[in-house]
């Protein structure tokens, strides 16, 4: 019995990395990447990601439940896209939400309930992320942020296999939002932080 238990707990510890490594292959193939993108490289030291967001991990918030929650795919998005090429300064990413709430919407009641299938379900998604850049050598402090929203509904009969495709495409459009959005404050807001 303990030679079992201890064949399993190697098993695990042999398993466990590899689970780690395929996470950002598996992100990437899932459409939630950005590594195809051109990275905005930054004339700062450092790049530092802070996550201010803490999900309340209960109804109605959902995104805990989710394979990728909105907030790795800023991580995601920071290790593809950001690029530190400065020999001082700092940028931060700092999260200050990430969240996907649900709301039950209202159903056809009645007899004509029984012969309509409504969306019993819509799915609220907000990302809200800030980036700041300090470069104390060169005088210059700048920010930009973004706050991104989708929402998706679900029918009555959807299989939890449907919903949580839908969880994932809602987080691909933010995600795709995010980007281009987040791309767009840099270059507007911080290009004298932007190494061309």
């Amino acid at each position: 019995m303990r030679r079992l238990f201890l064949a399993l707990v190697l098993g695990l510890l042999v398993v466990a990395p590899v689970g780690v490594c395929g996470r950002a292959a598996w992100a990437q193939s899932g459409g939630f990447g950005f590594a195809d993108e051109t990275p905005i490289t930054l004339n700062v030291a450092e790049i530092e990601v802070v996550n201010d967001y803490v999900s309340p991990m209960k109804p109605p918030n959902i995104e805990h439940q989710l394979q990728l929650t909105p907030a790795e795919v800023v991580r995601l998005w920071v290790q593809d896209r950001l690029k530190a090429a400065g020999s001082s300064g700092k940028a931060r990413v700092v999260i200050k939400n990430a969240s996907i709430v649900e709301v039950n919407l209202p159903r056809t009641t009645g007899v004509k309930g029984w012969f309509t299938t409504d969306q019993s379900q819509r799915y609220d998604g907000r990302v809200e992320v800030e980036i700041q850049v300090d470069m104390p050598a060169k005088g210059y402090a700048g920010s930009t942020s973004v706050i991104i929203t989708s929402s998706q509904s679900v029918s009555e009969d959807v299989t939890l296999n449907q919903r949580e495709k839908t969880w994932a495409q809602l987080v691909r459009d933010m995600a795709r939002d995010m980007d281009a959005q987040l791309a767009k404050g840099i270059r507007d807001n911080l290009f004298v932080a932007m190494v061309l």
